[in-house]
């Protein structure tokens, strides 16, 4: 048996309904009119109903791809959200490490902030978390420990609320 994906349980959905409407109208023609209109009329309900459930099937098809585009869009702007934060916080640690003043080199800093810079522009980085990412960069490069805190705390919500966001399945107007 093959697995159900999208496209196999809506024709199997639209199959289904087919054949019931098929075989409703046919017992309907069959108790008003005897065998000949219940030929009729199960006929012209079947392939009705078919041509429906193919048109439907079309259009619905076409939607779920729709949707599944918006879904995998937001999805990966949300891993690339995740992503600034990452690499944001490596940067951090280089520029005030715990293990005190000598515990990063200068090439490893300058190689963190480069990648923080670099990931942080990216275009997919949405627009609210790569302006929380400027700032707590701007910090950063200041030295300034409590307003990078702040800053980092800003993007952490930034990021967070990014992943709350309903992904809008239908393009705006």
């Amino acid at each position: 048996m093959s697995p159900l994906t999208p496209a196999r349980a809506l024709l199997l959905v639209t199959s289904g309904i087919a054949c019931l409407a098929t075989a409703a109208s046919a017992l309907v023609g069959l108790v008003v009119g005897g065998p000949p209109a219940a030929l009729v009329l199960g006929i012209s309900a079947g392939a009705g109903s078919a041509v429906g459930a193919f048109l439907v099937r079309r259009r619905a098809l076409a939607s779920h791809a729709r949707a599944r585009t918006a879904v995998m869009a937001h999805g990966y702007a949300e891993g690339v959200a995740q992503y600034v934060l990452l690499i944001i916080s490596n940067y951090a640690a280089a520029v005030f490490p715990r293990s005190g003043p000598h515990g990063v080199t200068p090439e490893e800093r300058a190689a963190r902030r480069t990648d923080a810079y670099r990931i942080a522009a990216e275009e997919e980085v949405p627009h609210r978390v790569r302006e929380a990412a400027a700032d707590v960069l701007a910090a950063l490069d200041e030295g300034d420990r409590s307003g990078s805190a702040a800053a980092q705390t800003a993007l952490v919500i930034a990021v967070r609320e990014h992943a709350r966001q309903p992904v809008p399945l239908r393009p705006g107007p």
